[in-house]
């Protein structure tokens, strides 16, 4: 990975933030609460035939631009690491590159293979394919791709969850203990419990959107905590 000079760290960390704040919207934008769609679609609790067109190319274009952000908030965190490392590494260092190198194809992979699934089951329906004729053509094509990219995304937000609380544990990074929170896995579980409390508590389902977020902006959040220590390490 690119190596930053300490100087640069910091802002690189804030643009990663930025980049999985992007990702977090093109995550929303590809839901949608109509009760209108087929059958496939209500897995992921989503209906398609009335988003507009619109919304799917701003979500692709999301991706398209966080990705590199994204990569550069890794190569900041990286940095920091390889500096207050040096020579004695560890496994855990290796567990934080995998999810690392994993990650800036896996999110692209998974933002991409979702939205364009989506744009075409809505130009299917749009020519007047019938719900059951869509079913059958991209049942196998939707879940392949869908298990695939996110069990890859999965992987890498594990390997990087786990590098990261063992770092703040171990004081490499010079952040307070309550920071192992700021990571995927700690902010999409707040975000389960907190959009789900506030959509029984108002009735309103908009709120659960909190949890399609929360793998984003973990990540994110986790640059922001690493921007904090950046010129320490």
């Amino acid at each position: 990975m690119l190596y930053i000079y300490k100087g640069k760290r910091k802002g690189m960390l804030v643009l990663g933030f930025l980049g999985m704040a992007l990702f977090a919207c093109g995550d929303v934008l590809l839901q949608s609460f109509s009760n209108d769609g087929t059958a496939i679609l209500l897995m992921l609790n989503t209906a398609i035939r009335d988003m507009p067109m619109g919304r799917l190319y701003v979500t692709l274009l999301t991706g398209i631009i966080a990705t590199p952000w994204m990569y550069l908030g890794l190569c900041g965190m990286d940095s920091c690491l390889r500096n207050t490392l040096g020579n004695a590494k560890g496994k855990m260092y290796r567990c934080f590159q995998i999810g690392a190198l994993m990650a800036a194809l896996s999110f692209f992979a998974a933002h991409s293979v979702c939205t364009v699934l989506e744009m075409s089951i809505k130009q299917a329906l749009v020519s007047g394919a019938s719900p059951e004729t869509i079913e059958g053509l991209y049942r196998a094509p939707f879940l392949l791709s869908f298990v695939a990219t996110n069990l890859w995304v999965t992987i890498s937000e594990g390997c990087l969850s786990v590098a990261y609380i063992y770092y703040v544990l171990k004081k490499v990074f010079s952040l307070p203990r309550v920071a192992i929170l700021l990571n995927t896995a700690g902010i999409t579980i707040l975000f389960h419990i907190a959009g789900g409390l506030l959509s029984r508590i108002t009735g309103n389902a908009l709120f659960s959107l909190l949890a399609k977020a929360g793998p984003s902006l973990g990540m994110g959040m986790m640059f922001l905590a690493v921007a904090q220590c950046a010129d320490r390490n």
